[in-house]
């Protein structure tokens, strides 16, 4: 009979190590509870865009920008510059005036006697550079108190005039005007202005600037 009690022995060891492997098996359902009580701690990531490609500004439309003004003997130079940058049909030529000088002057006053009793003034407040204009015109009766190459120098000869009192003088474009070329670009973008403005560096004495687009 001792062999059913070893029996009944091994019945009840293997029992006892299946009861204990049991109990150190994960159960699914207890993982399952644990992920929803820390639920709080679960982040959704949300996927990222991708990279964004640069775009060109788009033209403003209607507009045009000016690049100038050239003399003759500077023109093949600054064309081949522009050429450069392969603006194609959108970049004309233009003839543009440009006043040669400005002057500073007392408008036409009324009569000879007027005008000469203005000069009396003059001299009176130390002033002995100007010009009684005489002839026939527009201009008959004024007096030109200087002429000046840039309008920076006639304005700062009108403040040494008002500074002395002369109160009726002015600044003025000569009508002098001279044809020089300058370069319209047609619907610019910001980078077309940023690629006027290098070729401006290199032209001393040029400017660019935005200006109404003439007729098509």
């Amino acid at each position: 009979m001792k062999w059913v009690v070893f029996v009944l022995l091994a019945a009840n060891l293997g029992l006892a190590i299946f009861a204990y492997v049991r109990e150190r098996i994960p159960n699914p359902d207890a993982q399952l509870l644990r992920q929803q009580i820390n639920a709080d701690q679960v982040r959704i990531v949300a996927p990222r865009p991708p990279p964004a490609v640069p775009v060109a500004a788009a033209p403003v439309a209607g507009t045009c920008v000016q690049w100038g003004s050239f003399g003759a003997a500077d023109v093949p130079k600054a064309r081949a510059a522009i050429d450069a940058l392969a603006l194609g049909e959108r970049v004309r030529k233009a003839e543009v005036f440009v006043s040669t000088s400005y002057w500073v002057y007392i408008p036409p006053l009324k009569s000879r006697s007027d005008m000469e009793r203005k000069s009396n003034e003059l001299k009176e407040r130390g002033i002995t550079k100007y010009s009684p204009l005489l002839e026939t015109g527009r201009w008959r009766y004024s007096i030109s108190l200087g002429v000046f190459r840039s309008e920076e120098s006639a304005k700062k000869h009108l403040a040494f005039l008002r500074e002395k009192g002369v109160r009726s003088a002015q600044v003025g474009e000569r009508e002098q005007r001279i044809t020089r070329t300058a370069f319209l670009l047609r619907d610019p973008t910001e980078e077309h202005f940023a690629q006027l403005g290098s070729l401006k560096a290199s032209f001393p004495g040029s400017d660019v600037r935005a200006v109404d687009c003439p007729p098509s």
